[in-house]
């Protein structure tokens, strides 16, 4: 397999509210994609809609103010068996550090692709922190 895609983000703000941004359709609809659909219910499928695909992602953990994880089962098929988590923890200077994980990459995804992705998901991660220290929506419009 090949390693995780990792961000970490200092966020001056609440761990509930970051929590909320991760964990439901408006938050997720305010700074990654605008047809997001999700609850934050341990079992329940997360929809995310980008320009015909829709990426399904079964919510697997919920902890309140502390993490969020998905595990991708259709939409982008290089995807297929992925997890992506959304750590929270009180950052030493005050306010929280999410710290982003997306792993279980086949081997056979190419590094380009990998780097792509990674690029992207620095961009949602960095829409986030403004969403979540502003709260201004800055979401992807599909």
């Amino acid at each position: 397999m090949a390693g995780p895609l990792m961000h970490s983000v200092q966020i001056d703000a609440d761990a509930e509210k970051i929590y909320e941004a991760l964990s439901t359709s408006k938050g997720l609809a305010s700074f990654w994609t605008v047809d997001s659909h999700a609850e934050p219910k341990v079992g329940s499928t997360a929809r995310f809609g980008f320009h015909g695909p829709v990426l399904e992602m079964r919510v697997e953990e919920l902890k309140p103010g502390k993490r969020v994880r998905w595990s991708t089962h259709s939409g982008f098929p290089e995807w297929q068996g992925t997890t992506v988590t959304w750590d929270i923890k009180p950052a030493k200077d005050g306010g929280n550090e999410v710290v982003f994980n997306h792993e279980g990459w086949p081997e056979a995804v190419p590094a380009a692709d990998l780097a792509s992705v990674n690029y992207s998901w620095g961009r949602v991660v960095g829409r986030l922190k403004k969403y979540a220290e502003t709260g201004k929506p800055a979401p992807y419009f599909p």
